[in-house]
């Protein structure tokens, strides 16, 4: 890449122009580097080094409470062709840490019938994915065996993690089996190691290649682990595996250090290095090439001519063009992923309408109402955490109304739908008034997408009993989904704020329609509906309601037809309806009631 810079001194006509380059990275090898710092980074970029970014994730922060679970998923990344690099290097040593974000672990992108995540449970109070992560990685590093390539782990202490897998369907959540990895365990050659801690290591006494680096760091290295040495069965007996090669030693002779030439490929395992990026820099740059040159070819014969030295004929202004795209490129992304975050803080109350349980979710319907416009909203665990009462007072003056909320992994017991009740009866009692109701809101089936649960969640008795029982059934799906029914003018608040006072099964959807039916056709790729009036006015301009499974959405009616000639409105019989949008089959058009 270039960069042009622009002088013109006093005496000067004409404008000179200078070419500060800025060279690009070299296509091979291709690296990928795990949890390595920002100093490593930057070093194999001024190297010119062509490599990506990967990591295992970071510990999660659960802070389980007796008899509390969480499910979670990897927060792991890394290229999904990781077989096709030349070099991938680990970094086990780092430790990074994120507190749990429920929002980060949802189901909302499933797809099937049966989600899969891993349980956190009680008193577990942080969860460790990279042993588990390493192992799924670990697949992809040993087909790197088969061709040239070359394996670098610097290893920190060995940490085993035990993990719950979980099946989710509609019915159920259940473990379907547990399993133990470690983090060692990242190729198929692993011969085990060992946790021992210590500063002190020596060279063996036939050195390697790699001896000069290690003498240039003995001072800053710490080991954390040290490794066995493997064995192989040759000449009719078990001997010491001569493809392993011990680099580095402790006092008690243990190996901390080591080169396994497997195949065609090399892994090499160091400890921890104080300065890691001046390590990896000599070692990619000195003396792996000597190592391995087929995977170095830019140091090979004439590598020189594409070190950037030696440009072609616009071949400087094409790449500061291509480095200004980038730029700009960069640029935009992060402005635009700026926005998405901010985006997702200020409206965290409607993914956790549809995704939490216990006080997050209370606190997201509070902040919800309060969005409606009621003027008297009481959180109730706030005020009274002590007390196990309903979770939300709304005080209306006129009307009273109290209400339970749960967030569930299934669906509701007839328990749940009817401990409003209770608290409603005793209200009533207290007030001296018979203008108390009752609520039970539900995020059922929480861990599964919100359009693959049963919708209502409620059974035909349960349903029948609310009604009886003078108390309304909601879910928190139906709260979602009328908060753009508002937001497009399909809802009023004060519609969905006068429906929270009825009984029975509550549907949060427009009441104020009158259908035009279903198209009998439709053109222009759905563009023009066909259909049959019946007394029912329609003007060019007006605005029609579209509901297509359950959902709603909105359309104007741009222009109008009957019997092939255009008209500003009709009432009766056949009519075309041109409409600013597309519509898809079976979806049926309503008209605002006079």
């Amino acid at each position: 890449m270039f960069k042009i810079h622009k002088s013109k001194s006093k005496d000067e006509s004409i404008e000179e122009v200078t070419a500060v380059v800025v060279e690009e990275p070299h296509k091979h090898p291709m690296i990928c580097l795990f949890d390595f710092e920002e100093d490593v980074e930057k070093e194999l970029e001024n190297l010119r080094f062509n490599y990506v970014t990967a990591s295992f994730g970071s510990t999660v922060k659960v802070a389980n409470k007796r008899h509390e679970e969480k499910l979670l998923k990897l927060n792991h990344a890394y290229p999904s062709n990781l077989h096709e690099f030349d070099i991938v290097m680990l970094d086990l040593t780092v430790e990074k840490s994120e507190d749990f974000d429920a929002s980060l672990h949802s189901l909302n992108n499933t797809t099937g019938n049966k989600a899969h995540a891993l349980l956190s449970i009680y008193p577990e109070q942080v969860f460790d994915p990279r042993p588990l992560s390493i192992n799924i990685v670990s697949d992809e590093i040993n087909e790197l065996a088969g061709k040239k390539a070359i394996v670098i782990a610097f290893c920190g202490s060995a940490i085993s993690s035990e993990y719950q897998f979980v099946e989710i369907t509609a019915y159920e959540a259940r473990i379907t089996r547990r399993e133990s990895y470690s983090n060692h365990t990242f190729y198929k050659g692993f011969s085990g190691s060992k946790n021992r801690h210590g500063r002190k290591v020596a060279l063996p006494e036939k050195g390697s290649k790699l001896s000069p680096l290690f003498n240039q760091h003995l001072d800053g290295i710490e080991y954390r682990s040290v490794f066995n040495h493997p064995d192989v069965w040759e000449d009719g007996k078990y001997q010491k595996d001569r493809n392993f090669i011990p680099l580095l030693l402790n006092e008690r002779d243990e190996i901390v250090s080591y080169a396994h030439f497997q195949n065609e490929s090399l892994v090499l395992v160091f400890p921890d290095i104080e300065n890691k990026a001046s390590f990896v820099a000599s070692l990619l740059k000195t003396y792996l090439p000597e190592i391995m040159p087929d995977i170095f070819p830019f140091h090979g014969e004439f590598g020189w001519l594409e070190s950037g030295d030696y440009l072609l004929p616009g071949e400087s202004e094409l790449l500061q063009e291509k480095a200004d795209i980038e730029e700009k490129y960069v640029k935009d992304i992060t402005e635009n992923e700026n926005s998405l975050l901010k985006l997702k803080s200020e409206f965290k109350f409607l993914t956790d309408l549809i995704s939490e349980t216990g006080d997050a979710l209370v606190s997201s319907i509070e902040h919800y109402l309060k969005w409606l416009e009621f003027e008297s909203v009481v959180n109730f665990d706030d005020t009274n955490p002590d007390i196990l009462e309903e979770d939300i007072q709304v005080d209306c003056g006129d009307r009273f109304l109290v209400i339970e909320i749960k967030g569930i992994g299934g669906t509701s017991t007839d328990k749940d739908c009817s401990q409003i009740s209770k608290i409603r009866y005793r209200r009533a009692e207290q007030r001296g008034k018979f203008d108390v109701f009752g609520l039970y809101i539900v995020n059922h089936q929480r861990y599964m997408p919100p359009k693959s649960r049963s919708n209502p969640p409620f059974t035909e008795n349960q349903v029948k009993d609310a009604g009886h029982d003078k108390r309304g059934l909601l879910t928190t799906y139906d709260l979602y989904k009328a908060y753009f029914l508002i937001e497009d003018g399909i809802l009023q608040k004060s519609d969905v704020r006068e429906s929270l006072f009825k009984t029975g099964l509550i549907t949060l959807e427009p009441t104020d329609l009158l259908s035009i039916g279903v198209p009998q056709e439709l053109f222009m790729n759905g563009q023009v509906a066909i259909v049959n009036l019946n007394d029912i006015t329609l003007a060019v301009g007006d605005t029609l309601i579209v509901r297509k499974q359950g959902d709603y959405s909105r359309a104007k009616v741009e222009s109008l037809q009957v019997n092939g000639k255009g008209v500003d409105t009709c009432n009766e019989g056949e009519v075309g309806i041109k409409l600013d949008r597309k519509l898809k089959k079976n979806s049926e058009l309503f008209v605002r009631k006079i």
